[in-house]
């Protein structure tokens, strides 16, 4: 071969090689970070009462989301969505997750956020609160090792006995024992040390950190605790474990910014759901479990100052949905092929560059609930309402929340009564048995399946967010044409998504 040949081809091919290792340093490090039960005003910058000047900031030099919402109103179906972009159903979790009752969990099949990073040549890593499914006894199921991270250290649920000095981590499976401490110091304690010694620290990076606060059994330093009110008073602890929740995330920030990685970070933050408590939800319909804006709607804050301009407002609505397509959109990676995603790629939002469109709109089932869906199409939400009847013994139900709300001292005409007598931090040995039967009696049941792929919906109604955000009044009847076409693409889509939902009951 002609030597100058020779050379020129030697050129060419180191050029690409250079360009391949630039294209893979560009790649942004990728930071979740979930808070648990927190509601969409509870924070500062989004007209809170809780000092959160670490998020605040994010915010600020950031994108900060106004119409954001989470995957699903309760815990693991948001989680699921969130970690793959697709419906609850479709993953394999129809509703919160007992491990040591229910057979279901994410299902294996399922391409994860981690995958999709590990695959791209990042490191991955999961920190905190899982709720998707972990090995209980005999009910095998696979780990987050299986979905795609590296590392882990976390737990299958809440932090126990409480936020405080929790007992039950574990790290890549193996118990940790007692820890000192409180729950979201501990995380990030762990992330940062996971930073400081992974084998490649010139490979990228994906953290997934999922904390437990504010989530009960609440607990936060006193010192924290006396900003907001008196020791006992829960309002002021629940304040107090978001106060914390800040504080760790800015030893997280720290760190990034003192190792030179901060602004190469894209951190996404919001929350599974809304809250448990009715006064941090901004006034909207509904609390966590409910399908109206108050139990979906979320923080949603993307910050990454060398890939897009900050210090602004977006008010186009989005979800957690959209966090894999948005992140593979950003970071220049493919899309998982042959895989249904229902969310959408907010990048074009984000850097201002390109058109965002929306493919199919924004939908939520809770098929436990008389509020079976939710679909969102521009200002317009239309609810469907359950059409068929699951096994409910209501009765006991309603006098374990009688019960329960006279021993814990909570007015029993307290709207959203079940999440406030589950989630106070009042305890005794008979209030904990009732609790434990009235959890049990409305956990999701997986013989209910057969009759939720079989049913269908009763009713709709249409509201228009832009002229109702509290949802007050339906206008399907003021709006026939506009309630029949999103009726129609409701259908369409729970069709398909019944589709692809598998029956645990036969499993």
């Amino acid at each position: 071969m002609d030597p100058i040949f020779s050379r020129i081809i030697c050129l060419v091919i180191c050029t690409l090689v250079s360009n391949s290792a630039f294209a893979q340093q560009r790649r942004p490090n990728v930071v979740i970070l979930l808070a648990d039960d927190l509601g969409s005003e509870d924070l500062g910058c989004y007209g809170g009462p809780v000092k959160t000047p670490v998020l605040d900031s994010l915010a600020e030099r950031g994108v900060r989301f106004t119409d954001f919402h989470a995957g699903a109103a309760v815990c693991s179906p948001s989680r699921a969505t969130l970690i793959t972009g697709r419906q609850n159903l479709r993953t394999g979790i129809y509703g919160v997750l007992q491990d040591h009752w229910h057979n279901m969990h994410l299902l294996e099949r399922e391409v994860t956020i981690a995958e999709v990073l590990q695959q791209a040549g990042y490191g991955t890593a999961h920190f905190g609160k899982w709720h998707i499914g972990m090995t209980s006894g005999k009910r095998k199921k696979p780990s987050p090792t299986e979905h795609g991270f590296d590392y882990w250290f976390g737990l299958s649920n809440g932090a126990s006995p409480s936020h405080k000095n929790p007992v039950n981590f574990r790290r890549n499976g193996k118990p940790v024992g007692p820890l000192k401490g409180y729950s979201c110091q501990l995380v990030v304690d762990d992330a940062i040390s996971w930073l400081e010694t992974k084998a490649n620290p010139d490979q990228p990076f994906f953290m997934n950190i999922w904390f437990n606060e504010p989530h009960s059994k609440l607990a936060a330093p006193d010192e924290i605790v006396s900003i907001y009110g008196d020791l006992k008073d829960e309002a002021a602890i629940y304040s107090a474990t978001v106060d914390n929740t800040d504080r760790a995330i800015g030893r997280l920030v720290a760190k990034l910014k003192k190792t030179g990685q901060l602004n190469n970070t894209l951190i996404i933050y919001s929350s599974d759901h809304g809250s448990y408590r009715s006064d941090r939800n901004g006034g909207l319909n509904g609390n966590k479990g409910s399908n109206f804006q108050g139990g979906l709607r979320s923080p949603g804050i993307f910050f990454w100052p060398n890939g897009f301009r900050g210090g602004r407002v977006e008010n186009t609505p989005s979800g957690s949905v959209d966090f894999l397509p948005t992140i593979c959109g950003l970071a220049g990676i493919d899309k998982p092929n042959g895989v249904h995603l229902d969310g959408a790629d907010l990048s074009p939002l984000l850097t201002e560059k390109g058109t965002f469109k929306r493919d199919q709109p924004l939908l939520w089932l809770s098929p436990a609930s008389g509020h079976l869906a939710t679909l969102r199409d521009g200002n317009y939400t239309l609810m469907g309402y359950r059409g068929y009847k699951l096994p409910s013994d209501q009765a006991r139900k309603n006098e374990l929340l009688r019960q329960m709300a006279k021993m814990a001292g909570i007015d029993p005409s307290t709207p959203n009564l079940g999440s406030q007598v589950t989630n106070t931090t009042f305890s005794s040995p008979e209030y904990n048995r009732l609790k434990g039967e009235f959890v049990r009696l409305r956990t999701f049941q997986e013989a209910w399946i057969p009759t939720i792929k079989a049913g269908g919906f009763s009713r709709f109604a249409l509201y228009d967010l832009s002229t109702d955000p509290l949802q007050k009044k339906d206008i399907s009847k003021q709006r026939p044409k506009v309630t029949e076409r999103l009726k129609k693409q409701l259908l369409t889509l729970y069709k398909d998504v019944m589709a692809d939902a598998p029956d645990w009951n036969l499993k």
